[in-house]
């Protein structure tokens, strides 16, 4: 452990103008692909996340390179194949990946993520149960985690909303107080913007506090590389190198340590959702799927 350590050090050290360590790779060897949730286009994800890979690979003396996924199909495979080295997304994946790949948990943004089920202010609807009633739930499309968290509250499937996917949570605010539908989601700080006094809306549900979006690193890496990616991501020239991601994250806060317990049981919705993968064969065809969506897919 303390070899690791002081390699790991060394590592970061030698990013700042120090020579190589003797452990670090040859520049001919595999780069390390760093791949995160594809919530915007190719050209944002590589503004947003090319300047950390550049920023890796100096620190680590091997090549990192940042790749985008084509959609959340193509990510969802890339996951369950564990086709990168590092990722950074939503806590239902981070907590997937902990729970089943064993990967090493990196820095977090440190606010937690709140959510509210909600309907519009006298509408007929009082109680969860009664928005499980088929009524229309609009919401973003599964693997979003605030889905999943709503999913869970209506665990019977003969009592359950249908939902309406939309993409935006200004949209569906606005179709919740238009009365388009009955019921949505949103982030408790989106939500208290939209409407700071609740004058438009009665919240129905509050989610509890769940850990936020993190970075994770493959076990497939040495942990001496493991643990000096951790490092240099929380070093000031890290925050630096995640300028971007932290203004559009975390309201331009700096990433905190991340504790494996705060994960715990945080992947259940996504769990459910896509079952037992490797068993069934559920990847194979939701790769037929990709592919008839259009989906350019991992192989």
């Amino acid at each position: 452990m303390k070899r690791d350590y002081m390699l790991g050090t060394l590592c970061v050290v030698a990013a700042m103008g120090g020579a190589a360590p003797a452990w670090a790779s040859p520049v001919s060897a595999k780069p390390y692909v760093f791949v995160a949730a594809p919530r915007e286009n190719r050209a944002r994800g590589e503004r947003d996340y090319g300047p950390v890979a550049a920023f890796l690979t100096k620190v680590l003396h091997h090549k990192v390179v940042y790749k985008h996924p084509d959609g959340w199909l193509t990510y969802e495979l890339w996951i369950w194949k564990d086709h990168a080295d590092i990722y950074f997304d939503g806590p239902q994946f981070v907590a997937w990946r902990l729970h089943n790949l064993h990967q090493t948990l990196g820095p977090r943004i440190p606010q937690p993520q709140d959510w509210r089920l909600y309907t519009w202010k006298g509408s007929p609807i009082k109680t969860v149960a009664q928005a499980g009633e088929g009524t229309m739930l609009c919401a973003p499309p599964v693997p979003n985690f605030g889905t999943l968290w709503v999913s869970g509250l209506f665990p019977n499937l003969a009592r359950q909303p249908y939902i309406r996917n939309m993409h935006g949570w200004k949209s569906i605010f606005a179709a919740v107080t238009d009365h388009s539908c009955m019921t949505g989601i949103g982030p408790r700080l989106t939500i208290h913007y939209l409407d700071p006094h609740q004058e438009k809306i009665t919240v129905l549900k509050r989610s509890r506090h769940f850990p936020n979006q993190a970075f994770t690193i493959s076990a497939k890496l040495p942990r001496s590389v493991r643990h000096a990616i951790v490092r240099a991501l929380l070093s000031p020239a890290g925050e630096k190198a995640m300028m971007r991601l932290r203004k559009r994250f975390a309201h331009g806060r700096r990433l905190v340590p991340g504790q494996v317990a705060q994960y715990n049981g945080v992947d259940v919705g996504l769990d459910a959702q896509w079952g037992t993968v490797y068993a069934s064969g559920i990847h194979r065809y939701l790769k037929q799927d990709a592919k008839k969506e259009g989906f350019a897919v991992a192989q």
